[in-house]
């Protein structure tokens, strides 16, 4: 019985021993994998020191106190380095650092003191163990101020973090690492009581010690477990290294102690051993790729997060710069046309001789303020039309037997006090005999509107043509100008895009905004038509194109 417990101890020393290697090799200026391997140092010391103390003959007292002071001096530091560890993981060093330093000179003080009598005064038989620790006066402070109150906090910590966490994986990690304080002190705490002579199990005694051991002995393997299962300080290459070297070594001392001495067995053991030592390097590079891919995965995941977050963000932000718009549009609407309206029904007083005769050189002035104030309410009503057309509103509201003819004259009507005033001409022409249209008139009109009014502010000299002919089962209106021209890589752009204007067109008429072409894009395309410019190139005029459906 004692030598199975004596070598369940020793296996976990060896445990203990090569995963703290590993992990502190694995990156050695990481303060984790620092204090991580000081944990398992010190559990290794305490486990080879209690094998020693265990494997002792009686007539050996002054070795067997030597081995049991060894032994408390390596377990004074465990809970002190597992503490230190815990608050690194946790991010939490510069908010306890006094803990942290409080809790090493507490460890220096009780190292010191482990090797003197007051500390362990002796040793003594308990149970089936033939040499065991006697607790001296002072041991119990350590308990008091060392052993208990840094376990209990540390775990009050992870407990914390797991209940403001949001992160799942981390909560999940840190329950495990609980688990496994609880199961590795817990079972360490069982020693106390016999340093006092204290049998805790009464007659079963022997189970419980057994027990005890069952839960120490798989301390690093489950610790290690925690950090694999939850991808903590790439613990599951390291996980793989420890068996694997733990195995290749297991395989080197078989084939050392071989007996019989045999060249058969030596060779074959030889070979074993060579291709578990490949396998196994094979094994790891193997597990390193498939952590560097998820790691890769998981960067990549959060980046895609991160840019979704990013977009879902910049969509909020246009939908509220989008409805600001539209508010912003609909109040300058409001605003503006009302008082543009009345200044409109004045001048029509004014131009009907209600207010007497008007002078012809104020008539003149009139008329070109009657001019702009249409054309500033046109603006007025564009805006508000690309905005309806933005938000998918239905803005065109199509009636049957519409003459496009007489729409087309009415605009012209309109625009011939500007036309005469830049000397320019303005013909009609009409090929054949027009059907009726569907259309909406009033929409269709500020179309007609906008086309032509563009050909004569681009046009310095000679005029422009308005022609309309039946084309199939289409009505086909062309105006050609003899103005600047369209280049014809910009010219797709003019009615799909607002504000989008050629640079000749900026160089002429810098007031133009680019609105009325791409309102007007929008109306006949919402009356299932088809609108389109040409042109030769810079200074050789433009036409643009209509195409209705025969209503």
């Amino acid at each position: 019985m004692l030598q199975i417990y004596t070598l369940g101890i020793l296996a976990a020393g060896i445990l203990n021993t090569f995963i703290g290697l590993i992990i502190y090799f694995k990156n050695r200026k990481a303060p984790p994998n620092i204090l991580f391997g000081l944990v398992t140092f010190s559990f290794a010391i305490w486990c080879y020191s209690w094998v020693a103390l265990l494997s002792i003959k009686e007539e050996d007292g002054g070795l067997a106190i030597f081995f049991a002071r060894l032994l408390n001096f390596g377990a004074v530091f465990i809970p002190f380095f597992y503490f230190h560890w815990i608050i690194s993981i946790l991010g939490l060093i510069k908010k306890e650092k006094i803990s942290i330093i409080a809790g090493y000179i507490i460890a220096l003080f009780f190292g010191l003191l482990s090797w003197s009598n007051s500390y362990v005064e002796n040793i003594h038989p308990i149970l089936f163990f033939p040499n065991w620790p006697t607790a001296g006066s002072l041991y119990k402070w350590y308990l008091i101020f060392g052993y208990f109150p840094f376990v209990l906090y540390a775990t009050y910590r992870l407990l914390k973090h797991i209940i403001i966490s949001q992160d799942e994986n981390r909560k999940n990690q840190l329950k495990y690492v609980i688990l496994v304080t609880v199961l590795g002190f817990g079972a360490g705490a069982l020693n106390f009581p016999l340093m006092y002579k204290i049998n805790p199990f009464g007659s079963s005694g022997n189970f419980g010690m057994f027990v005890g051991l069952a839960l120490f002995i798989p301390f690093p393997i489950l610790l290690s477990y925690s950090v694999v299962k939850y991808h903590f300080m790439d613990i599951k290459v390291i996980l793989t290294e420890v068996l694997a070297g733990f195995a290749a070594i297991v395989l080197f001392i078989d084939l050392l102690l071989t007996s019989p001495f045999s060249w058969y067995l030596v060779v074959l053991k030889s070979l074993i051993l060579i291709i578990f030592i490949y396998l196994g390097i094979s094994l790891v590079r193997n597990v390193l790729k498939e952590v560097k891919q998820r790691e890769q995965m998981e960067v990549m995941a959060k980046e895609v997060q991160k840019a979704y977050e990013v977009e879902k963000a910049a969509k909020e932000e246009v939908e509220k710069l989008t409805e600001a718009k539209t508010q912003f549009i609909m109040a300058t609407q409001h605003h503006l046309r009302t008082p543009l309206t009345s200044i409109i029904g004045y001048l029509d007083l004014l131009f009907g001789g209600t207010y007497g005769k008007v002078p012809p050189k104020i008539k003149e002035t009139l008329l070109k303020f009657q001019v702009s104030t249409k054309r500033l309410i046109r603006v007025v009503n564009a805006l508000l039309d690309i905005s309806q057309f933005q938000m998918g509103k239905r803005v065109v509201a199509l009636e049957p037997n519409i003459d496009f003819e007489s729409l087309i004259k009415e605009v012209m009507e309109e625009l011939s006090f500007e036309v005469k005033m830049r000397g320019l001409y303005l013909k009609y022409e009409k090929i054949g005999q027009v059907p009726a249209i569907k259309a909406d008139s009033e929409k269709l009109k500020v179309a007609l509107f906008n086309i032509i009014d563009n050909a004569i502010k681009y046009t310095k000299q000679g005029g422009i043509i308005v022609n309309l002919k039946q084309a199939g089962k289409l009505v086909q209106l062309s105006v050609k100008d003899t103005g600047i021209g369209v280049d014809p890589k910009q010219a797709n752009k003019l009615f799909k895009e607002a504000f989008a204007r050629g640079d000749e067109a900026k160089k002429v008429y810098g007031f133009g905004s680019g609105i009325g072409v791409y309102v007007t894009g929008h109306i006949i395309r919402a009356h299932n038509g088809r609108i389109w410019a040409e042109s030769e190139g810079k200074g050789k005029g433009s036409t643009f194109f209509i195409e209705l459906p025969i209503g």
